[in-house]
């Protein structure tokens, strides 16, 4: 007996050592399955088995082996059917779930099922039919084929790595050229400001990379339903006019991304063009689409081929480059124009972006990210976390928080003391993985944006609560500088001040005026309109800026009669105190208006300016006291909401026709 389980050991020994020669010298993966199958079965003496392989992309179960058995195809193997044998070395028929596999394993004979997992990675499955005399698996039987399966999942799985690996290899070169694109392109974002330079730039280095024969860049004219031709690339014929309705151009706007044509369709930009095979992409910001990218033919050295999705792709991620510099010379190209307050932090807002190893210490940091912290990068690089943000205990626990459960975090506005007291920014951290999932540090991208923060705490001082408050729930809504706008403007000043002022000493001045500025202000910002200026004894309202309603009209007639009535009603306590009486006079008027921050930097002031502003002036220096005079254009726009009385047209300098006239009846 003893000699006996000797030489099953010795056997069982020598099969191994078989069964690691093969797995060396094998190329083919088929190889593989046939020799450790033959070599399994042999091994334990089994009569008949098969291994089947897993297919992650359709989730089926197929036939790499086979002794003994029929060939039936494929079997489903879904998440349920995995969950189900892992962490099992063992399984009979029985244990399987119910399913096509286990109703022909049955029909076939087979006695023993070992999964093969890799790790987490479900690779297949090893069957084993009876064995001789139909005994039972033994313990040494199951422990051999352990042994085999583990070496076998490796084989498998090196082999998968090894296909992947060689199906990358041929992407490289299209890699490398991808990022060299879109890393000239990022080059180009921060040095080019020139829109049409810039487009021209974009679509020679699309026609490369994707060896396009020739190719146009079309733009959307904002009120136009023809786009426009910005750039092209070798079209000696005249390129027709294209309607942005065409529906390719239409569903590349609403889907963010394009489409690849190529015979025998025929699609209507397909016979516009006269190409048969077309790629186009849309060049789209946050807000819009703003033109298509559109390249032709596809050269080979097989000639002329269709585009790929790996084409469309890579298309996409230049033309989101593109997109971003478009929009950063736009931006730019307007406040150059209009001479906008915010003009330094709309030109250039750099994003920092530092990234952190698993030992929690700085591998790289970016130029922008050099010039935040105000170090070489030298400095930067190799220092600890902990360290870098050491004044920033808020930043630290974001770190962690995202180390532990691997998720990104956010702060909008976070103060940064890193920098100093005063630096805003607005703080993403993220975890970091290679291909296959591992952790390999995290990313923190960093956007100054103490500038903007200062911007809108400045329209605190503008606007009531609830505008503000609009504002900063909707950026889109907070546009500075040199805007065209149609705006109600309502003037108001004390009548007679001047002589009534030099009845007073100074502070009774001051504290009148304090009163009666008090009262009136609160009525302005309930009525939620914008405080533009005090003068003196002179209040300027502005209603329609920073942010326009349909009844800004009628508000700012609302504001008018309000300020009236609690103006009878501070004359009632001051008759009692024996004070002089306040009487004001209010203007309104209604047009177009150039709206913006004028000044700099350091000394602005929100206004608006234009003859509608002038002329809101001059109705209020002709209101009597108590008086509420409006402009033609202010009343027929609350004519049904207010009563009015129609006065003599006035001359206004500066102004070949009269201006009419109408004095609000109110209690």
């Amino acid at each position: 007996m003893e000699k006996e389980n000797h030489n099953q050991l010795n056997y069982f020994l020598s099969s191994l050592d078989e069964l690691g020669g093969l797995l060396i010298d094998a190329d083919k993966i088929e190889s593989v399955g046939v020799g450790v199958l033959r070599l399994t079965l042999g091994t334990v003496m089994a009569t008949k088995g098969a291994i089947l392989l897993y297919k992650q992309s359709t989730k089926e179960l197929c036939f790499l082996a086979k002794k003994g058995v029929q060939s039936e195809g494929s079997f489903g193997a879904s998440s349920v059917f995995v969950s189900k044998i892992k962490n099992k070395p063992f399984l009979l028929k029985e244990a399987l779930p119910n399913g096509k596999l286990k109703t022909y394993l049955k029909q076939m004979g087979i006695k023993l099922i070992l999964p093969l997992f890799h790790k987490e990675n479900f690779l297949g499955v090893l069957c084993m039919g009876p064995k001789l005399m139909n005994e039972k698996f033994s313990k040494t039987d199951k422990k051999v084929l352990a042994i085999i399966t583990n070496h076998l999942t490796k084989a498998l799985f090196n082999h998968r790595l090894i296909n992947e690996v060689q199906k990358r290899k041929k992407e490289t070169s299209l890699k490398l050229l991808e990022l060299e694109a879109l890393f000239d392109i990022s080059v180009a974002i921060s040095s080019v400001l020139d829109i049409g330079k810039l487009i021209e730039d974009v679509l020679l280095r699309s026609v490369g990379v994707l060896n396009a024969s020739k190719g146009i860049v079309l733009l959307e004219k904002e009120g136009s339903p023809i786009l426009n031709l910005s750039s092209s690339f070798n079209w000696n014929e005249d390129v027709p006019l294209l309607s942005k309705n065409l529906s390719v151009f239409k569903q590349a706007s609403e889907k963010e991304k394009g489409f690849f044509y190529a015979p025998p369709c025929k699609e209507t930009l397909q016979k516009k063009l006269k190409e048969n095979h077309l790629l186009i992409c849309p060049i789209s910001t946050k807000k819009k689409t703003v033109g298509y990218v559109v390249l032709c033919n596809k050269e080979t050295r097989k000639g002329v081929e269709p585009f790929s999705k790996v084409d469309l792709d890579l298309l996409s991620a230049l033309c989101n480059q593109a997109a971003v510099a478009v929009e950063n010379a736009r931006l730019f190209k307007d406040i150059t124009r209009e001479k906008r307050f915010n003009e330094s932090i709309l030109g250039s807002i750099p994003t920092s972006v530092v990234t952190i190893d698993t030992l929690g210490e700085v591998d790289s940091v970016n130029s922008a990210g050099t010039a935040l912290f105000k170090q070489k990068k030298e400095k930067i690089i190799g220092n600890h976390f902990m360290y870098l943000f050491e004044k920033d205990e808020a930043v630290l626990e974001l770190i962690a928080a995202c180390e532990i459960d691997n998720k990104t975090k956010t702060e909008i506005n976070m103060p940064f003391l890193t920098i100093s007291d005063h630096t805003v920014v607005n703080l993403s951290i993220s975890p970091r993985v290679d291909p296959n999932g591992n952790k390999q540090g995290v990313v923190i991208t960093i956007e100054d944006v103490s500038d903007i923060s200062k911007i809108k705490n400045t329209f605190k001082r503008y606007v009531s609560k609830q505008v503000v408050d609009e504002l900063l729930n909707n950026d889109a809504k907070l546009n500075l500088g040199g805007e065209e706008r149609e705006v109600v403007v309502l003037f108001t000043d004390i009548r007679g001040f001047t002589a009534m002022a030099e009845k007073m000493n100074p502070e009774t001045v001051v504290g009148t005026l304090n009163e009666y500025f008090t009262e009136m202000i609160k009525i302005v910002f309930k009525n939620n309109g914008t405080l533009d200026k005090i003068i003196g004894d002179e209040l300027m309202v502005v209603y329609g800026v920073p942010i326009s309603n349909q009844n800004d009209t009628q508000r700012a007639v609302k504001t008018a009669i309000d300020m009236q009535k609690r103006i009878r009603e501070l004359n009632s306590t001051r008759k009692k105190q024996k004070k002089p009486e306040i009487l004001i006079g209010v203007g309104i008027n209604k047009g177009t208006v150039i709206s913006g921050n004028i000044g700099s930097r350091e000394m602005m002031d929100y206004t608006v300016i234009g003859d509608t502003v002038n002329i809101g002036a001059r109705l209020c220096s002709n209101a009597k006291p108590g008086e509420i005079l409006v402009s033609d254009s202010v009343f027929k726009k609350t004519k049904k909401e207010f009563t009015y009385k129609k006065l003599n047209p006035i001359r206004i300098k500066g102004k070949e026709k009269k201006v009419g006239l109408y004095s609000v009846v109110h209690a």
